[in-house]
C-alpha cells in the first residue's frame, strides 16, 4: 500500500515538472512560429481545381443527319460511349467546328465553339420519329458527364398547318353526333412528321405530335381529340384517306386520333408548331362571353402569350386578357370556323360542323 502511494506521489511530481517545462518552452515556440506584425507572409496558393462536370445547355437536331450538343465549357467526347436508338441511323461520327444549316442543306458557320459537340449519323433521321441518344463527355480537368436524351427526328420539309375549325365539345345528336376535333388546313406542302399541336385550359396543357405523312397544299387534316376506342379510328398517314372510321371521320380529310385530352368546352387556346421547340405558326384563342380580366400565369395564359409573341394572335396589351379572345357563347352543337377569304372567325349554324370538308358560309 505504501509503495502504491509512493508511486502516485512520484508520478505527480513528474507531471508537475513536465507541465513547468512546457510552460517555459511555449513562449519560445510561439515566437518562432508567428512572425512579427510588420513581417510579410509568404506561402504557396491553393492549386487550381475544377471539380464540376460539364453542364448541357441545349441539344437538338440541326439537320437530317446531325445532332448538336452545347455545353457550358469546352468538352471532348469519350470515344466509344455514344450510341443512338433505333440504331438504323448509326453509327455516330464525332466532330466539332461545323454546324449544318437550319434547312439541313449547307453550312451556317464553320467555327463553332469547342463547347459544341456535333454528332453525325450515317443515315437520315425519319421525320417525327422518336430517338434516344446516350454518351459521355469530359472537360480539360477530366470531369465527366453522362447523357441520355430523347429527341424527335428532323423534318427538313415540315408541312405548314393553319387552324381552320374547332369543335370544343361533344354533341349528343343522334343523327349528326360530333366529338372534340381540330381541323387544320395545309397552307404549304410538306411532311407532317414532328409537327406539333398544343391546346390548353387554365389548368391543363396537352400536346400531340403528328407521325410522318406527305400532304399537299389545300389538304385538310382532322385531329380527333376524344376518340371512343373504336377499331376504325386509324391514323391516315398513307396515301389512302378513306381507311379511318369513327365519329367525325372524313373521306376528304386526313384523320388522326389522339388520347391526350379534349378541348376546353368554353374557353381555351390552340397553337400549331412546325417542329418541337419552335415558335407557333398558327393559333386560336376563344373565351366565354362572361370571362374578363387578365389570364395571369395559368397554362392558358402561357400559351396565349406564346401566340402573341409569335404574331399568331393579336393581344391588346402586354399581358393576355380574356378580352383578347374570340368571344362566344359555348355550344356543343356548333363549331367555330375560319373564313379563308376574310380571315374572320365565326360560329356555324346549329349542326353546321364540317370536319375534313370546306367550311360552310358564315350564317
Amino acid at each position: 500500500m505504501r509503495d502504491a502511494i509512493r508511486g502516485r506521489s512520484l508520478f505527480s511530481r513528474l507531471c508537475t515538472a513536465a507541465a513547468a517545462l512546457a510552460a517555459a518552452a511555449l513562449p519560445a515556440m510561439l515566437s518562432a512560429a508567428c512572425p512579427a506584425p510588420n513581417q510579410g507572409l509568404s506561402f504557396d496558393p491553393l492549386p487550381d481545381t475544377d471539380l464540376r462536370p460539364p453542364a448541357l445547355i441545349e441539344a437538338g437536331p440541326a439537320g437530317a443527319r446531325r445532332f448538336v450538343l452545347r455545353f457550358d465549357e469546352a468538352v471532348t467526347a469519350v470515344r466509344g460511349s455514344f450510341a443512338v436508338e433505333p440504331a438504323e441511323i448509326g453509327p455516330i461520327d464525332l466532330n466539332a467546328g461545323f454546324v449544318e444549316g437550319a434547312d439541313g442543306s449547307g453550312s451556317r458557320r464553320k467555327n463553332s465553339p469547342d463547347s459544341d459537340l456535333n454528332l453525325d449519323f450515317a443515315a437520315d433521321m425519319r421525320p417525327g420519329a422518336d430517338y434516344k441518344i446516350a454518351g459521355e463527355v469530359s472537360d480539360a480537368k477530366g470531369n465527366t458527364s453522362r447523357l441520355i436524351l430523347t429527341f424527335t427526328g428532323w423534318n427538313a420539309r415540315p408541312a405548314s398547318l393553319r387552324v381552320s375549325e374547332v369543335q370544343t365539345g361533344r354533341n349528343s345528336s343522334q343523327t349528326k353526333p360530333h366529338r372534340d376535333f381540330l381541323e387544320l388546313l395545309c397552307a404549304k406542302a410538306g411532311n407532317l412528321g414532328g409537327v406539333e399541336v398544343a391546346w390548353a385550359s387554365t389548368q391543363k396543357l396537352c400536346r400531340c405530335r403528328f407521325p410522318a405523312a406527305e400532304i399537299k397544299a389545300g389538304d385538310l387534316v382532322v385531329l380527333h381529340l376524344a376518340p371512343e376506342g373504336l377499331a376504325g379510328e386509324i391514323d391516315e398517314s398513307g396515301a389512302d384517306t378513306t381507311v379511318s372510321g369513327g365519329t367525325d371521320s372524313s373521306p376528304g380529310g386526313r384523320d388522326f386520333w389522339t388520347k391526350e385530352g379534349g378541348l376546353p368546352d368554353s374557353s381555351g387556346a390552340v397553337a400549331v408548331y412546325e417542329r418541337p421547340g419552335g415558335a407557333p405558326v398558327s393559333g386560336f384563342f376563344y373565351g366565354e362571353l362572361t370571362k374578363e380580366g387578365a389570364l395571369g400565369t395559368s397554362k392558358l395564359g402561357t400559351l396565349v402569350s406564346e401566340l402573341g409573341a409569335a404574331g399568331q394572335w393579336p393581344l391588346a396589351g402586354g399581358e393576355p386578357c380574356w378580352e383578347d379572345a374570340y368571344r362566344w357563347k359555348a355550344s356543343g352543337s356548333r363549331s367555330i370556323c375560319l373564313d379563308p377569304a376574310t380571315g374572320q372567325w365565326y360560329v356555324t349554324a346549329s349542326s353546321g360542323q364540317s370536319p375534313g370538308e370546306a367550311n360552310p358560309p358564315a350564317p
